[in-house]
C-alpha cells in the first residue's frame, strides 16, 4: 500500500477522525493523541438539534497512544513534518493542535492552540478566541499549519493587549468553498467550535454570511455575522487602524492629520475597504492594490483615478507613499523587501505583517525597519478592532452595541498605542519589543486582564 503525504492522510488510513499534538515545554517533546471519535455517516447538519459535543457519536471508539503514533507516522514518512511543526511550536511557546477530519465533505480543520491560561482563569464556557480561515485543498498541508500557529500566537499576544481574558487560537480550514445552503459542513464547523471550546468567526475565505447561517442553526459561539448585532468585524478592525494610522502620524510627522498623507493599502477586502473610505473621507491620496478589481473600481469611481491610484499587487511594496497600511496577507514584510521600502510608517489591518515564526525573529526584523527610518509597531499591538468586536458579539449578545464597543476601540487602538509610542521613544526601544515586555505576562500568567466590557 502506497504511503500517505500528508497528516490527514494519514488519518484516514487509520480510521481517525480526531489527532491531537500536545507540546509537553517541561520536557520538550510532543504528546500525540488520535482517535474515532464519530462514525463516517454522522450526519453533522443535526448538530445541536440530535446530538451536541458530549455525545458518544460511534459505537466503534478506538484511541491511539503517543507511542504507536509517532511509529506510524515515522513509517508513513511524515517524521520530517512533525519536527518542523514541533519545532514552530517550540518557538511560539504553543499549547498544541488539534486535527479534525470530516471524511465524507473532505473538510480538513486545523485547530491551533496558544497557551489558555487568560481563557481558564475567566471561568466561562471559551477559553481561546480566533477566527477560521479557508485554504484550498492543493495548498501544502504543512504551509497552513505553519500559517496556523503563527496566527495562534499572534492572537494571544493581541488579546492579552487588549485586556481580552481569553488564550489565542487559530483555526485554519482546507476544503472546497462552503455554499451558505451546504448545512452538512457548514454544522460540522460549528461542532469544531464548540468542540475546542473557542469563540470562532469568519476570516478569509469565509464570508460573514457564513456566520449568519451558522449562528441561527448551530451556535451562538460563532460571532462576525453580516446581520449581527455589530456586524462583520471588518469594519471595527477598520475603525481602529484608522486611529492608529492618525496617531503614527502624530508621532512621526508631529500631527494626526492625514489629509496631505499619500498611503498605499495593500488589499481591499473586509477591513481594508472601509479603512480606505476613513482615509480618503479624511482628505487622503491613496494607492491601492487588490486582486479583485472592481473593489479598486468602486473607489476610483467614487473619487477618482487622480486621488486612488492602483498598482499591481507586486508594485505596492515599492512606491512612493508615506505610510503602508497591509490589509491582506501576512508575510509580507521580509529583510529584502525592507531594502526597498520608501515608507515612513507602516501600520495596517493584516494579521503576522512580519515573515517570522518567533518573537525573537520579529524583534529582528522590527529593528532592521527602525534602523531603515520605518516606523513600525507589530500588527497585534492595534488591529484589535475585530477580536474586540468578536467578544462584544459573544459576551452581550443582544444587547452588543458599537456605541458600547467604540470606546473600547479607541482606548485600545488610540490611546494605548499612542502610550506604546511615546514610552518606546522614551526607553530607547522599538515600540514591538516593549509591547512585547509588556505583554508576556498577560499571555502565560492571565495578569491584569479585565473581565468586562
Amino acid at each position: 500500500m502506497a504511503k500517505v503525504n500528508s497528516i490527514f492522510g494519514f488519518m484516514e488510513k487509520n480510521g481517525l477522525t480526531t489527532l491531537r499534538i500536545f507540546y509537553d515545554r517541561r520536557n520538550d517533546r510532543i504528546l500525540l493523541q488520535g482517535m474515532k471519535e464519530w462514525d463516517d455517516d454522522l450526519s453533522f447538519h443535526k448538530y445541536s438539534v440530535d446530538f451536541t459535543v458530549e455525545d458518544m457519536l460511534t459505537a466503534d471508539y478506538f484511541a491511539l497512544n503517543t507511542e504507536t503514533l509517532v511509529s506510524r507516522l515515522a513509517h508513513e514518512g511524515l517524521k520530517e513534518e512533525i519536527d518542523r511543526i514541533q519545532q514552530v511550536m517550540k518557538e511560539g511557546g504553543h499549547h498544541g493542535i488539534d486535527f479534525y477530519y470530516h471524511r465524507r465533505r473532505n473538510i480538513r480543520v486545523v485547530y491551533c492552540k496558544h497557551v489558555n491560561t487568560p481563557g481558564i482563569r475567566n471561568r466561562r464556557h471559551a477559553i481561546r478566541i480566533g477566527a477560521m480561515r479557508r485554504h484550498e485543498l492543493d495548498k501544502p498541508e504543512v504551509e497552513v499549519i505553519i500559517e496556523g500557529l503563527n496566527l495562534a500566537r499572534a492572537m494571544a499576544y493581541k488579546n492579552a493587549a487588549a485586556s481580552i481574558p481569553y488564550g489565542g487560537s487559530k483555526m485554519v480550514v482546507q476544503c472546497d468553498p462552503v455554499s451558505l445552503d451546504d448545512f452538512e459542513s457548514l454544522g460540522f464547523l460549528a461542532y469544531v467550535t464548540d468542540r475546542s471550546r473557542s469563540v470562532a468567526g469568519p476570516d478569509m475565505n469565509f464570508p460573514p454570511e457564513t456566520a449568519d447561517v451558522i449562528r441561527e442553526r448551530f451556535t451562538k459561539n460563532y460571532v462576525g455575522a453580516r446581520k449581527g448585532h455589530l456586524g462583520a468585524t471588518g469594519k471595527p478592525t477598520a475603525y481602529g487602524e484608522y486611529l492608529a494610522i492618525k496617531e503614527a502620524c502624530r508621532f512621526v510627522y508631529g500631527s494626526p492629520d492625514v489629509s496631505n498623507k499619500k498611503i498605499a493599502v495593500q488589499g481591499l477586502g473586509e477591513a481594508g475597504s472601509p479603512l480606505a473610505d476613513h482615509l480618503l473621507n479624511d482628505g487622503a491620496k491613496l494607492i491601492v492594490t487588490d486582486v479583485d478589481l472592481s473593489k479598486v473600481h468602486r473607489l476610483q469611481e467614487q473619487w477618482g483615478p487622480d486621488v486612488v491610484e492602483y498598482v499591481k499587487p507586486e508594485d505596492i511594496y515599492t512606491v512612493a507613499a508615506d505610510i503602508l497600511s497591509p490589509s491582506a496577507v501576512g508575510g509580507i514584510i521580509t529583510e529584502e523587501r525592507i531594502k526597498e521600502f520608501k515608507f515612513k510608517i507602516i501600520v495596517g489591518a493584516a494579521n503576522n505583517q512580519l515573515q517570522a515564526t518567533s518573537k525573537e525573529r520579529e524583534i529582528e526584523l522590527a529593528r532592521k525597519l527602525a534602523e531603515a527610518g520605518i516606523l513600525f509597531v507589530i500588527d497585534w499591538a492595534h488591529n484589535s478592532g475585530g477580536v474586540l468586536c468578536a467578544w462584544a458579539e459573544w459576551l452581550l449578545q443582544e444587547k452588543a452595541t458599537f456605541d458600547r464597543l467604540r470606546p473600547k476601540i479607541e482606548s485600545v487602538c488610540r490611546d494605548d498605542f499612542r502610550r506604546l509610542l511615546e514610552d518606546a521613544k522614551t526607553a530607547n526601544k522599538t515600540p514591538t519589543e516593549l509591547v512585547y515586555e509588556r505583554t508576556e505576562n498577560k499571555v502565560y500568567f492571565g495578569a491584569d486582564l479585565d473581565e468586562t466590557l
